[in-house]
């Protein structure tokens, strides 16, 4: 088995019940994918998640070392194993969490986080577990939304939001394995609506020559990141709504949303697109940002 089929998909561990939903979505991906679980719970005596103050017998070292590994076990026995067992690897590191994952995170091919744990309070304001991570991470993350009994495995398509970016480019690579791995249909979605001025152009002029260079852009798209041997079923979906409207309607039949991390707009200086941030906050399903 090749090196990379065998690196583990990285789980943020935090006793929330966001954690439970993120662990048992990580097994079932890494029942498709054939790869081990790495089950991580970062925590310092400053910044530990506020269950493990709760749990402690005592405050010192040895019994809040203990209560975040007790929290571990715990939320690992609530998530149900797929039928076909995934080898489940158990890390407490005494570190912050962030710096925990991004650092286990350079061995991992996917990490997935949750997006109800309790640093994620007040909208992902700065400081944020979830935040901060999906900031100083290079690879794939998933933030899982919704609770541990989602039905899994489910036929519904994954869409990707595309406009031409080269982070948009590369989260239609990425989805497009995905689909092909889980045997579903690969929605590739440019929102195109747009509020500028026409510059005194009529509306009606104006639209339809935006829609046309949307579907060309989708077009261009498909010829250049889809595998010509693919068998996934691909639909281009040029959307009269804005990006960010167009996935999170979108989120609501799919399985799965990708999004790069920044497309054409942002400052250079964001890592995390706008329409990237607000498919984390409010998407209907779980969300993959990918680095291009």
């Amino acid at each position: 088995m090749s090196t990379e089929s065998t690196r583990t998909i990285l789980v943020g561990i935090d006793g929330s019940a966001g954690s439970e939903a993120a662990l048992r979505w990580a097994l079932e991906t890494a029942r498709i994918e054939h790869r081990p679980v790495t089950a991580l719970l970062g925590w310092t005596a400053d910044g530990l998640p506020r269950p493990v103050y709760q749990a402690a017998a005592t405050a010192d070292y040895k019994g809040l070392a203990a209560a975040a590994t007790e929290m571990l076990d715990r939320t690992i026995e609530r998530v149900p194993m797929p039928d076909l067992p995934i080898e489940l690897r158990r890390l407490v590191v005494d570190q912050d969490p962030v710096d925990a994952l991004v650092a286990e995170a350079k061995n991992a091919s996917l990490t997935v986080i949750g997006a109800r744990s309790p640093g994620l309070a007040h909208r992902i304001l700065a400081g944020s577990v979830a935040q901060r991570f999906l900031h100083h991470c290079s690879g794939p993350v998933v933030v899982v939304r919704g609770t541990a009994t989602d039905d899994l495995p489910d036929q519904r398509p994954i869409v990707v939001g595309v406009d031409g970016s080269a982070p948009s480019q590369a989260a239609v690579r990425w989805a497009e394995a995905n689909a092909a791995e889980r045997g579903v249909p690969l929605h590739i979605v440019h929102g195109y609506h747009s509020n500028i001025t026409t510059l005194g152009v009529p509306l009606d002029d104006f639209y339809p020559s935006l829609r046309a260079g949307a579907e060309q852009l989708l077009t261009d798209i498909a010829t250049a990141d889809i595998d010509d041997e693919s068998d996934v079923e691909v639909s281009l979906q040029a959307v009269d709504d804005t990006p960010t409207r167009a996935l999170l309607n979108a989120s609501a039949h799919a399985q799965l949303v990708v999004v790069g991390t920044r497309g054409h707009g942002g400052f250079a200086e964001l890592v995390l697109g706008s329409t990237a941030h607000q498919c984390v906050l409010h998407a209907a399903c779980p969300v993959a940002v990918i680095h291009g």
